[in-house]
């Protein structure tokens, strides 16, 4: 059985001035760290490929704020609805719709990535650009783009490096245990052994072998996407049609976290709600293989017509590094 993990939170203090501390949590400094990786390596990949990378930094910014705003926006949404609104002697009642907006509040992985997608898909048609340059400060503007932009390509680009920043992310769920799951059996290896009553934790880090052993899904996913990090390196000086590593991502993905849903807690204040039986989670399973597949041939397609999208994002030649080279002369 696995030991339940605690970490403490890092002081960061006193403030001059304040006399106080702040707080930094183990899970938020996973998440960063993995995000600083993730960036890290799939500016290594595009480097590699020349492409653009200032398109590539335009692509990740778009894709991280709407990531954010979209895991926790769907997370209140359909897993927390009475935060927005609930039903009193039939009347809509409003509670704390503006949470909406408290983005430190919690996260969904899916509405993480449903949020990325909507992200990625404005970059395809809008650019921020400088309207007025002040000195200090510039004033910014978002834009039409004159001619849409491929995102097949920079999407391939991060999912093959995407699953080595996911666990760093599902070790910050590990280390805090956001997401527990149903109970086991003692003689479960995958379980984890949750106390089974309130501790007082002196050590920063401590491994807790308690008596209430549950199925901890943050640390089921981390385990199972080690796993696809590590496939997915070995391929990272291959060659593949662009789109392969999507692919690979939405079909395995998806039928993992489809059945680990089944773990999730089913009684109880802390349930997860279900829709037609579903986590919410089991259905976005459901529509990422569904395009998971309908992909799959997209990219056939365009293998087999020669096509590459990638080669709409090559970064165009630095003129001052290679100028062009002077025109013969003939001499008579």
């Amino acid at each position: 059985m696995i030991p339940y993990i605690h970490v403490k939170d890092i002081p960061l203090g006193p403030i001059p001035g304040l006399g106080t501390t702040i707080p930094l949590h183990p899970f938020g400094i996973l998440v960063a760290t993995g995000v600083l990786i993730g960036t890290a390596l799939a500016t290594w990949r595009a480097r590699i490929r020349n492409v653009d990378l200032d398109k590539l930094n335009s692509f990740i910014t778009w894709m991280l704020v709407a990531g954010f705003c979209g895991g926790h926006m769907l997370d209140t949404i359909f897993y927390h609805p009475t935060e927005i609104a609930r039903i009193v002697d039939g009347h809509l009642q409003w509670t704390r719709p503006w949470s909406l907006f408290f983005l430190w509040e919690g996260l969904s992985s899916f509405g993480g990535f449903i949020g990325g997608f909507i992200g990625v898909i404005l970059w395809k048609f809008f650019e921020v650009r400088t309207v007025k340059n002040l000195g200090i400060v510039e004033i910014t503007w978002i834009f039409r783009r004159k001619k849409a932009l491929p995102i097949l390509p920079f999407c391939d680009i991060i999912l093959a490096v995407f699953p080595v920043a996911w666990v760093f992310g599902r070790s910050g769920c590990s280390v805090v245990h956001d997401h527990p799951g149903a109970r086991a059996s003692a003689d479960a290896i995958l379980a984890v052994a949750y106390p089974d009553r309130a501790k007082e934790y002196t050590h920063f880090i401590e491994f807790v072998h308690g008596a209430a052993p549950r199925y901890d899904l943050g640390t089921l996913e981390m385990m199972f996407t080690v796993i696809i990090a590590v496939a997915f390196a070995f391929t990272w000086w291959r060659k593949l049609p662009t789109g392969s590593y999507v692919v690979a991502v939405a079909l395995s993905y998806a039928p993992v976290r489809f059945a680990m849903d089944y773990l999730r807690i089913t009684e109880g204040e802390s349930a997860d709600p279900r829709y037609g039986g579903l986590t919410p989670a089991q259905w976005a399973c459901i529509a990422l293989f569904v395009f998971g597949l309908l992909l799959a041939f997209v990219v056939w397609r365009q293998r087999k017509r020669g096509y590459d999208p990638l080669d709409e994002l090559i970064a165009p030649p630095d003129v001052e590094a290679h100028p062009p080279a002077e025109p013969a002369t003939v001499t008579p």
